[in-house]
């Protein structure tokens, strides 16, 4: 070894050296002052993000620096175990997640026959998670079997719910209540460590209450009364030294960029006997701690395990000061776990059978290229239409409806190209992971289809184009088969300049959209995002004015009036008289046998139909410049 590496290796030891006795000595002091120090180790958002994000076939979590993936429950499983390990001489180490552990991927499809999230949580070293709005897609029933399918194998993390009310008199709630019964989901914990008392709650947020399409019964109490009421039972009944909020609420994001305001800084305001905040839903990732009330600190990771979250706090004389706050990526740096990747092996192959089988797909199947990456950047530029326009495009081919319509929230992951571009049915899985069928209830949200007049068109796109800041370009639209223009700096509800209906190859036709036009259009897009649309008068007070209707122009009294086969179906496809309404949700019919289709169907099966240079190749997908066409044109 030379001097030089010999000089450096002695300097970099002395250094770490020297690092460690200052952290002791600063603790040793706290110690002596009789302070106590504890580490919280956070998670939000994970949306069953098993494996790293990225094309899954460049994941390789054994191996170091060579792959460009984020994320994977192998790395996080070892980066918890080496932050656990290099905290715990230091005070107690809490292990939380704040809500949205599922729904995201294809692992979340499946969550109801393997409850694969809670238990990998807990085998990696959760303490407590909470309930965000996408853990109730599959509804209260579906969200009770996952919970209890990964009870019964095992040890799960304590599901904390405070403000979640599942006692109604309803038949779909009856597993929920048991499990609030067998202490599987609860109100608060206590948890004992280190000579400490932590007492924990978990609260959904109005933002996510909001978007909470498959609560059915339940009911959400105020977020911050049940705080209050927590907060008072935690310190005068149970004693605890420390209380720990996991809120789903979210921040808002300044257009600095900062996170200065939000659903989780107006509770930490209004409730001060809040100590800490581990927040989520907003997919906010904080590099610094938001201090609130010269005290409670508020953390976020982000999205989808990208990062861990690392809290250190000291406690003394009743205050409480923050001593650091750390994001650790998580990256190709990091070696797996084992078993953990073991496991997911396993479960992987129980999708397939669950989710993909019975439309003749597989988890690991390539199924395009991707020339280049086509992310979903909310924006229509850095290729943000290439995603869009080919959701929305794959859409109207398969119901060969008017209009494909989404929007960039619905789209919940872009493709990465990656070492080879390859895409497979995981990744474009990930695209459109959100919501369940109708009559055929696995997961992955239906295409509906509904007609409206121009006018309630201009409304539709109104609607989405109006900007929330918790969620900034989460709702703008996306669409094919319709090219609109729209001008920001005009009166909010009346932004929508002009509707052309067509497409590059045909060309576009301006429409009317005044009340004059009487004209239908059909229009498809996601059931999850149908009842957004559905809601839309409610939402605006009336402003906004809008009535689906199936082609006759007769308004749909249900979501599940109306399973149709795909415009020019033959008619020995139908569905059998009496087996369901006409209406509706897109369809194909096998056997007698109603089989909807998926979203994530729509996308895959458009990538199959695309063509291929040579026999046994992949197609490529069409980046050029068709396929990035600007479909909503601003002004100026």
């Amino acid at each position: 070894m030379s001097r030089e590496r010999l000089s450096r290796r002695k300097f970099l030891a002395g250094s770490a050296a020297a690092g460690a006795t200052i952290l002791l000595t600063k603790e040793s002091a706290a110690a002596a002052e009789g302070k106590k120090t504890f580490t919280i180790l956070h998670t939000n958002d994970l949306h069953s993000n098993l494996i790293g994000l990225g094309p899954a076939s460049d994941y390789t979590p054994f191996t170091l620096n060579d792959d460009k993936t984020r994320g994977g429950f192998a790395r996080l499983a070892t980066l918890i175990a080496t932050r656990k390990e290099a905290r715990k001489d230091q005070g107690p180490v809490l292990v939380l997640d704040a809500g949205d552990y599922s729904m995201g991927t294809a692992f979340g499809a499946a969550i109801r026959e393997t409850g694969a999230e809670l238990q990998l949580l807990a085998r990696m070293g959760c303490d407590a998670t909470t309930f965000g709005n996408h853990d109730f897609d599959l509804g209260p029933d579906g969200l009770a079997k996952a919970i209890g399918v990964a009870a019964e194998a095992g040890r799960i993390p304590a599901v904390v719910a405070s403000n979640t009310n599942f006692t109604a008199n309803d038949a779909t709630l009856t597993d929920l209540q048991r499990l609030a019964e067998e202490g599987v989901i609860r109100r608060h914990l206590v948890i004992e460590r280190g000579g400490m008392r932590f007492g924990i709650f978990g609260l959904m947020g109005k933002e996510s209450i909001r978007y909470t399409s498959g609560a059915g019964a339940i009911t959400f109490p105020d977020a911050i009364e049940t705080a209050k009421e927590l907060v008072k039972l935690l310190r005068e009944t149970e004693q605890v030294d420390v209380v720990i909020c996991l809120s789903h609420g979210g921040l808002d994001q300044g257009k600095d960029g900062r996170f200065t305001d939000g659903e989780d800084v107006r509770l930490a305001e209004a409730v001060p006997g809040i100590d800490v905040v581990i927040g989520g839903h907003t997919h906010s990732t904080l590099d610094e701690a938001i201090i609130v009330n010269g005290r409670t600190p508020i953390v976020q990771t982000g999205k989808y395990g990208e990062n861990l979250g690392e809290l250190v706090i000291t406690l003394g004389g009743g205050k409480l000061k923050v001593e650091s706050y750390k994001l650790h990526p998580i990256d190709d740096t990091i070696v797996g776990d084992r078993a953990i990747a073991d496991e997911i092996v396993k479960i992987q192959k129980a999708v397939t059978e669950v989710v993909f089988a019975s439309r003749g797909y597989r988890i690991d199947q390539p199924l395009a290229v991707a020339p280049r990456d086509l992310p979903n950047t909310f924006t229509d530029i850095a290729g943000g239409t290439l995603l869009a326009n080919l959701v929305t495009d794959s859409f109207r081919k398969a119901t060969k409806a008017d209009i494909g319509f989404t929007a960039n929230g619905l789209m919940r992951a872009g493709l990465t190209r990656g070492k080879s571009g390859v895409q497979t049915v995981y990744d474009v899985f990930a695209v459109a992971p959100l919501g369940a069928g109708v009559v055929d209830t696995t997961a992955g949200s239906t295409l509906v289809t509904a007609y409206f007049t121009g006018q309630e068109l201009k409304n539709l796109f109104e609607f989405f184009l109006v900007d929330s800041p918790a969620h900034p370009g989460e709702y703008f639209p996306r669409a094919s088969g319709i090219r609109f223009r729209y001008d920001p700096s005009r009166q909010m509800f009346d932004v929508v300049t002009a509707i052309e209906v067509g497409d590059i190859d045909r060309g576009y036709c301006a429409i009317d959209i005044t009340e004059k036009n009487e004209r239908l259009y059909s229009l498809s897009c996601p059931l999850y995002l149908g009842m957004m649309i559905l809601a839309i008068p409610k939402y605006t007070k009336g402003k906004l004015t809008l009535v689906p209707k199936n082609e006759n122009g007769e308004p749909l009294k249900s979501k599940t009036e109306g399973l149709e086969t795909p415009r020019g179906s033959t008619p020995d496809l139908l569905p059998p008289p009496g087996t369901v309404d006409k209406g509706s949700i897109a369809t194909v019919v096998e056997k007698g046998a109603v089989r909807e289709i998926k979203e994530w169907q729509a996308i895959m099966d458009y990538l199959r139909s695309l063509p291929v240079k040579g026999e046994g190749e992949l197609p490529a997908i069409p980046v050029d410049e068709r396929a990035s066409e600007i479909r909503a044109i601003k002004a100026g």
